[in-house]
């Protein structure tokens, strides 16, 4: 009789439990799934709940998930995984994630698409091991209004806290929301539709980017080519070769008559060194790009800075002739198009080009020859008489004529300069150094400081220091040298320069204290041990003068050998 009573019991709660679930379960728990999240090192994070509402891999689930995570997996109902390959929107303020999960095929659950009432009954359905975990039905005790369009809904009682990120459904088994955490014992969901919220946005607001910032899986690309490419412009400045490749390959796999996609994946692909895949997208760019002559001018573009800023490893299809052939079509196309302010302001951008390419192969007559005739053109742009300075230089010209562009230049710039004619400054005073007119140089390197408002480096004091010693202005050379050294204490070079300016001047315990701060730092710098013998020996003290000044010879030092030979026999 017990048994029976038992065994009665049993299939009385089963059909107690059979008729408290919502008939919609069976239907909807195929568009729910479990989520691990892990972090940097791919240890487990978090675990929870999320569910699909997009036919292709779109999906939901609470921001709290997703944070501080560098991967993330999902478990359907049927046990199989799958991984989330970029996140499609986050909200930190309301707590939910929006992502894509690369599934070739997913259940979508329906979701509401007005709001609903004061007194509707909801439910929350979670995932657990393969199946559903209901709540209790809630009804909706009262409603807000948030972003003056989506609503947040109070429940008349505390859910499950294992259910918050969980979908929510009324009785018709539409999904009306995501369960948020209880608040006293009040439980809270916020409206579905605000996954219209949950994008990815050219200039994100401050909640996404800060949620997005916390969360390190890759991300998407917003929902049209123009908001994408700016995106795409703005991540190019501070994301990883490897973040932005993911997100550029996405937008030529979405966008694959766009030529823009292709210019631009080219740059990541010169900095990873893959030549032949760069060399292979500008060539797609240029046959998909509707202006050749811009399009020409890019490529030529690419190709300069590939071969000034990265010449090695070199690349045989890339040399200083090709890229003049492509920027030399460019300027031939621009020349049919009619005579517009377009037209000449790539007239002129396209010359600079060629001839800053003339001056990488040191041809410097043909650069100077288009410098000159575009200043013929244009004769208040500082920048050319600039460029003009650097060719003749480059060629060979007198001082006079090297400096003569710059101090046109400077002159245009008016009193007091601007910060702007700080390049023009410090180019001109390298010139006088350059012609040993240490005075004037150290002028300008005066100028130069001033300009910036004394925010230079260390090695601005070095240069200077070193210009002022010529100049006999030793004390300004100390201060600068000293300088120096208070900004990068670790470079062996600035205490051995001191240490020279020193004995110079006669301070002896100075010059000393300098050499000492030099081995320490080098203990292979020759020059110290040599004017560290000589100051010691001046100080009176021999024998640690031979040691060091030993020290010297046996490295090789010449000039150690002189004082040995002269003071110590």
């Amino acid at each position: 009789m017990k048994r029976f009573i038992l065994t009665f019991s049993f299939f009385s709660l089963l059909f107690t439990l059979s008729i408290a679930q919502p008939k919609f379960i069976s239907k909807v728990q195929k568009g729910i799934f479990s989520i691990n999240t892990y972090d940097k090192q791919g240890n487990l994070l978090r675990q929870g709940t999320g569910f699909y509402v997009g036919a292709n891999g779109e999906a939901m689930a609470s921001y709290s998930i997703f944070k501080n995570a560098y991967k993330a997996t999902v478990i359907d109902a049927n046990g199989g995984q799958s991984e989330v390959d970029y996140v499609l929107g986050a909200d930190d303020t309301y707590s939910v994630v929006r992502f894509h999960v690369n599934t070739k095929g997913n259940a979508v659950l329906t979701a509401a698409t007005a709001p609903q009432s004061i007194g509707t009954q909801f439910y929350a359905v979670g995932y657990a091991n393969k199946g559903t975990s209901i709540s209790d039905n809630a009804a909706v005790v009262d409603t807000a209004i948030i972003q003056s369009k989506y609503i947040y809904y109070g429940l008349g009682k505390s859910l499950d806290s294992k259910l918050v990120g969980s979908p929510v459904f009324n009785e018709s088994g539409n999904v009306v929301g995501i369960l948020h955490p209880t608040i006293g014992n009040k439980s809270f969901v916020l409206d579905i539709r605000f996954r219209e919220q949950l994008k990815m946005d050219a200039i994100p607001s401050r909640s996404a980017s800060v949620a997005l910032g916390n969360i390190f899986i890759p991300k998407g690309l917003p929902d049209t080519q123009e908001e994408a490419l700016v995106y795409l412009y703005f991540k190019s400045k501070n994301a990883s070769n490897e973040e932005y490749m993911d997100m550029i390959n996405r937008f030529v796999a979405s966008y694959p008559h766009n030529a823009e996609g292709y210019l631009r994946r080219s740059t990541p692909l010169i900095d990873l060194m893959r030549f032949d895949e760069a060399d292979k997208d500008l060539q797609k760019y240029l046959s998909l790009v509707e202006d050749k002559a811009v399009g020409n001018f890019n490529v030529a573009s690419i190709i300069y800075d590939k071969l000034q800023l990265q010449p090695e490893p070199a690349y045989d299809k890339w040399t200083w002739d090709v890229a003049l052939q492509y920027v030399d079509k460019a300027i031939s196309l621009n020349e049919t198009k009619p005579s517009d302010e377009e037209q000449k302001t790539n007239d002129y951008k396209y010359k600079i080009l060629k001839a800053q390419i003339l001056d990488a192969k040191q041809d410097f007559n043909s650069s100077l020859a288009i410098y000159e005739a575009l200043h013929k053109e244009r004769s208040n742009i500082p920048s050319l008489y600039y460029a003009i300075s650097v060719a003749r230089e480059g060629r060979g010209d007198s001082l006079s004529a090297v400096i003569e562009p710059l101090d046109s230049a400077i002159a245009m710039f008016g009193t007091p300069m601007p910060y702007e004619a700080a390049d023009y400054v410090i180019r001109r005073g390298q010139m006088y150094a350059n012609a040993e007119k240490y005075r004037e140089a150290v002028q300008d390197y005066n100028q130069y400081c001033y300009l910036l408002n004394n925010k230079v480096s260390a090695v601005f004091y070095y240069e200077r220091s070193q210009i002022e010693v010529n100049a006999r202005m030793f004390q300004q050379a100390l201060d600068d040298i000293n300088k120096a050294i208070e900004m990068s204490p670790q470079i062996p070079l600035y205490h051995v320069e001191k240490a020279a300016l020193a004995i110079r001047v006669n301070l002896l315990d100075d010059c000393i204290q300098a050499c000492q701060n030099a081995i320490r730092l080098n203990p292979n710098i020759i020059d110290a041990y040599r004017i560290l013998g000589y100051a010691q020996l001046q100080k009176g003290d021999k024998e640690n003068a031979h040691i060091n000044l030993q020290k010297a010879v046996d490295m090789g030092d010449e000039g150690a050998k002189k004082i040995l030979e002269t003071y110590m026999h």
